[in-house]
């Protein structure tokens, strides 16, 4: 089993942090970017990181949580059209972009190839009470569906709130694919 992660800032890096704590073998990372000293407040990252690609730094961060997972990383910005070659093999698919155009595109690739995942909408601002979970079809979006990070704050605790709850759907989704 692989579960996807598209990007791997304060939602993708802590969605695999969790992850990995709770013993998930196998995962693959898509990001291009790179840490920034302005993450460090809610990614799952350390000073010593900034300047050098996510992806790397979070596979050698999740390796030390769970020496044995298979972190594959993939250091390249998805365009239009390419979501569904690179997470294709994944049975799971978490959604951690900010663009909100990256993220139709994401969304759209992958449910038309029926491939389950879990989104976030409305991370940004400091309302922890908003928070939720919807499902719509085979995905479950965690967030307050109403503040963009274009609208407001990156409130570190509301990330991680957000992530955790991510984590969670995935968990409890694979927990019932192995009770079959």
């Amino acid at each position: 089993m692989i579960i996807g992660i598209a990007g791997a800032g304060g939602i993708g890096s802590n969605v695999a942090r969790y992850l990995a704590q709770a013993g998930v073998s196998r995962i693959r990372v898509v990001d291009f970017d790179r840490v920034e000293s302005s993450n460090l407040n809610r990614q799952f990252y350390g000073v010593d990181q900034i300047g050098r690609p996510k992806v790397k730094c979070l596979r050698d961060n999740l390796k030390k949580i769970y020496p044995d997972m298979d972190v594959d990383v993939v250091h390249h910005r998805l365009a239009p059209g390419e979501s569904l070659s690179v997470f294709k093999d994944c049975d799971l698919v978490v959604e951690g972009f900010d663009d909100p155009v990256a993220k139709k595109h994401l969304v759209e690739e992958l449910s038309a190839a029926d491939i389950p995942m879990v989104c976030a909408s409305g991370i940004a601002g400091r309302d922890l009470d908003a928070v939720r979970v919807r499902k719509i079809g085979n995905c479950r979006i965690v967030g307050d569906f109403t503040t963009d990070v274009r609208d407001g704050v990156l409130f570190p605790p509301k990330i991680g709130i957000i992530a955790a709850l991510m984590a969670g759907k995935v968990l409890e989704w694979i927990s019932k694919r192995r009770e079959i």
